[in-house]
C-alpha cells in the first residue's frame, strides 16, 4: 500500500469519527439532581452574594438501607409507585424528568436510589441515612411541598 493511499484513509477515517466524537462527552457525566430548579444541573444555591436571590438547597446522597427496607414491601429490590404511595410518599421521584428513576421502567432500585440526590434537609437526624419517616416528614415540610409541574399533591 502506497503512503498516499494510507494517508487518504486515515483522513477519511479522521472525517467520519468527527461527528460521533463531538456527541461523546469528555469528562464526567453531568446528572441533575432530584431537586434542582430548571437550568441548575449542578444543584448549587442560587442568588446572588448580596441576597438578592433566593437559595437552592444543598443536595447530598445518603445511605439509603433503612429506606429501602421500609418502603419496598415486597423485598424484590425495587420500589415502586404503590409502594411509595403506600409508605405515605408522593410519586415525585419518579416524574419526568427522571428525578430517581434514570431508566423510566417505574421501579427505583437500591442503587438508583443511593444516587439520586436529595436536599441536606431530608436528614432530620444528620446521621448520613434516609429513612422511611425522615422523607415523609420532610414531604410535609415547607420545601419538600415545593413541586414542580404535573407533581402530585399529598392527601
Amino acid at each position: 500500500m502506497s503512503i498516499k493511499r494510507i494517508l487518504s484513509i486515515t483522513c477519511l477515517s479522521i472525517l467520519f469519527a468527527l461527528p460521533v466524537l463531538a456527541q461523546t462527552p469528555s469528562g464526567p457525566a453531568q446528572t441533575t439532581p432530584a431537586f434542582a430548579p430548571p437550568g441548575d444541573a449542578a444543584g448549587a444555591p442560587q442568588g446572588d452574594a448580596g441576597g438578592g436571590g433566593a437559595a437552592m438547597p444543598q443536595t447530598k446522597a445518603f445511605n439509603v438501607d433503612a429506606f429501602v427496607d421500609g418502603v419496598d414491601k415486597d423485598k424484590d429490590g425495587f420500589m415502586t409507585k404503590e409502594e411509595f404511595t403506600a409508605a405515605g410518599l408522593t410519586d415525585r421521584m419518579f416524574l419526568t424528568p427522571p428525578f430517581c428513576d434514570p431508566d423510566h421502567d417505574e421501579k427505583i432500585s437500591a442503587k438508583e436510589m443511593s444516587e439520586c440526590k436529595l436536599p441536606e434537609a431530608v436528614d432530620m437526624n444528620k446521621d448520613g441515612k434516609l429513612t422511611k419517616e425522615e422523607l415523609v416528614t420532610f414531604e410535609g415540610t415547607s420545601l419538600g411541598k415545593e413541586r414542580g409541574p404535573g407533581e402530585a399533591k399529598p392527601e
